[in-house]
């Protein structure tokens, strides 16, 4: 079997985000995509989620994530304009931090945003690539 006919729709979003070496800000709306693909079997349609529906969706979505980090399969940075691609990998309690962080999800209402970014790893390679 597949390793990505076993993940559900919320791991798969979080795979194609890291492979976009994007923000976990564009995972629930990946995730949102998805679901309009599966209603009208029309890939170009956008999310539909409003920024309520996100944020009622961060805890699900904080533990899909936590799971694919202990796996190996991602790892979460939160690079700075001085240290973009040698930013060190969010770990330990700075990672149970950034993933329940709203405003590392959908932009806080007082505009705040944390721009913590997903990406996937040499593990997820090798797994994917043994299909």
């Amino acid at each position: 079997m597949r390793v990505w006919d076993e993940m559900t729709l919320e791991q798969r979003a979080v795979m194609i985000t890291s492979f976009e070496e994007a923000h976990l800000n564009s995972i629930i709306d990946e995730y949102g995509a998805r679901l309009e693909w599966a209603k009208t079997g029309d890939s170009t349609c956008p999310s539909k989620l409003d920024d309520a529906a996100k944020r009622r969706l961060v805890p699900r979505f904080a533990a899909v994530v936590a799971d694919l980090v202990e796996r190996g399969w991602i790892v979460l940075t939160e690079p700075t304009l001085d240290r973009w691609h040698d930013a060190e990998p969010i770990t330990g309690e700075k990672l149970r931090d950034a993933l329940h962080d709203p405003a590392s999800w959908v932009d806080a209402s007082d505009g705040r945003r944390r721009m913590v970014m997903v990406t996937y790893t040499a593990i997820w390679d090798r797994l994917a690539r043994n299909e």
